[in-house]
C-alpha cells in the first residue's frame, strides 16, 4: 500500500514540477511551487523505497532455486545477519 502511495506522490510531484517549468517560462515562478515538487517527489520516493522492503518471495522458481542451492524462503535473511 505505501509503495503505491509512494506512486501516487511521485506522479503528483512531476505535475507539480512541470507548472512550475510553465511558470517559469513566462516569468512568474514561485519557489514555493518548486520546493513542494520536490518535497513530493522525495517523499514519495522513500514510501516506495520501504514499500518494496517489506515484500518476500514468492513462490515462483522454487524448484529452479532449490536446484541452484539458494535459501528457502524462511531461511532468507535480508539483513544478511
Amino acid at each position: 500500500m505505501a509503495s503505491r502511495f509512494g506512486s501516487a506522490l511521485i506522479l503528483i510531484a512531476l505535475f507539480v514540477l512541470v507548472i512550475f517549468l510553465l511558470t517559469l517560462q513566462i516569468g512568474q515562478a514561485d519557489l514555493v511551487v518548486l520546493l513542494l515538487g520536490a518535497a513530493l517527489a522525495a517523499l514519495g520516493l522513500l514510501l516506495r523505497r520501504r514499500g518494496r522492503r517489506g515484500r518476500s518471495r514468492g513462490g515462483r522458481f522454487q524448484s529452479l532455486r532449490r536446484m541452484r542451492g539458494q535459501p528457502e524462503e524462511d531461511e532468507f535473511d535480508p539483513d544478511g545477519g
